[in-house]
């Protein structure tokens, strides 16, 4: 920890000066490009991201929430959170979008900028250190891990397929083929526009939740038959 300690700062007791300090939110996006080595540090950090995936991707069911409601959404303590909730916000990747009195303490309450997160190719030639970019990938997948782990754990995952009905187990894989650049170009395409059409989230009773977690890459290792 650099200085920064953890505790509620974003409440205040009525009338101190930091409860005009509030900025006026910036426009929503639906897709953010992190192009600055400051927001791409700030993101090497499992907790940071769970904070970020703690309001839902749906602008219908997205509302407001405090610390504590974050902290309880991500089964953290919430003290803990403060430092980081702070250091989002420095970014602008979250805001204050509405404050409310409670027990006499003004309490902030935040949303996301942003819908998706996006990383700029030109961070590379931006780096200052070789690890800024490989800590943020490795803190992304770490999240990815440990929010199917809680998932597994509190029983809300299947794994095991039922002898009547849909197969809703995991599906994991991982596969390296070397392919022309043609190919691939139409392989990253049809990646991308995976993602960018897996919502808007349905409405009903009947829906649940569903997560998709996307890596795809060249390399410039050698071909297969040069390691052989």
């Amino acid at each position: 920890m650099t200085g920064d300690k953890d505790g509620p700062r974003d409440e205040m007791r009525p009338g101190t000066s930091d409860q005009s300090a509030v900025a006026a939110p910036p426009a929503y996006v639906e897709e953010r490009t992190v192009t600055d080595l400051e927001t791409l540090r700030v993101l090497a950090d499992p907790l940071r991201l769970a904070i970020i995936g703690a309001f839902p991707s749906d602008a219908g069911r997205r509302r407001p929430m405090s610390v504590k409601e974050i902290a309880e959404r991500i089964d953290e303590g919430q003290t803990k959170l403060y430092r980081h909730v702070k250091k989002l916000e420095d970014v602008g990747l979250i805001y204050v979008a509405e404050t409310r009195v409670v027990s006499g303490i003004i309490e902030k309450r935040y949303l996301p900028a942003q819908k998706r997160l996006l990383f700029s190719g030109t961070l590379l030639g931006q780096q200052a250190e070789p690890d800024d970019f490989t800590d943020t990938f490795e803190a992304l997948m770490d999240a990815v891990r440990d929010k199917l782990r809680t998932e597994i754990r509190a029983g809300r995952v299947q794994l095991t397929p039922p002898p009547d009905g849909p197969d809703l187990t995991p599906q994991i894989g991982s596969i390296r083929v070397n392919m022309t650049l043609e190919r691939y170009l139409k392989l990253q395409a049809a990646v991308l526009d995976l993602i960018d059409n897996i919502g808007p989230s349905d409405e009903g009773p009947d829906t649940f939740p569903v997560q998709l977690h996307a890596v795809l890459f060249p390399s410039s290792e050698p071909p297969d038959s040069e390691l052989e």
